[in-house]
């Protein structure tokens, strides 16, 4: 065997090692299926984040405002309309869910939205806070807390 033969077969290996690993823009990515989280999302139509309201709302106006976050949300499932309450400072404290802003949540919540029954059991309103309290189909009893400033929700906690 020649001597070039040979180290082109010795060094062949070393090749598949040093090649760049694909990217999202290189044809592995380009032949894989949209992800699905990607196709969940597709439904959901962004809405412009709230703007804070000058001057702040009463802790009554608040309360209207969170009444008509928590029927879009549980009752109307609708994401798009429920989201136009949400801060761009939106803080979420959820662990299933990673990030802040109302995109994180969106993208989280998109994943199972269509697929979960809500069933509403209860909520109220305290100082600038509300409390929604229901079931949720295949993952049990929810109480989310939304804390708000000047009318927008700027943090959500879950238990």
């Amino acid at each position: 065997m020649k001597p070039i033969t040979l180290l082109a077969i010795l060094l062949a290996p070393l090749g598949a090692v040093a090649a760049p690993a694909p990217t999202r823009t290189t044809s592995l990515y380009g032949r894989l299926p949209p992800s699905k989280a990607m196709s969940a999302r597709s439904w959901v139509v962004t809405p412009p984040p709230c703007v804070a309201l000058d001057p702040a709302p009463s802790e009554e106006e608040t309360e209207a405002r969170f009444d008509e976050f928590a029927d879009a949300l549980i009752v109307q499932r609708n994401l798009t309309r429920a989201f136009e309450y949400i801060s761009a400072t939106y803080i979420n404290h959820d662990p299933a869910i990673t990030g802040d802003g109302p995109n994180a949540a969106l993208d989280g919540l998109s994943m199972f939205w269509n697929f979960t029954t809500l069933t509403p059991l209860r909520q109220t309103f305290i100082d600038d806070q509300g409390w929604l309290n229901y079931q949720a189909s295949g993952i049990g009893t929810i109480v989310d807390r939304f804390r708000f400033e000047a009318g927008c929700i700027v943090e959500h906690f879950i238990s």
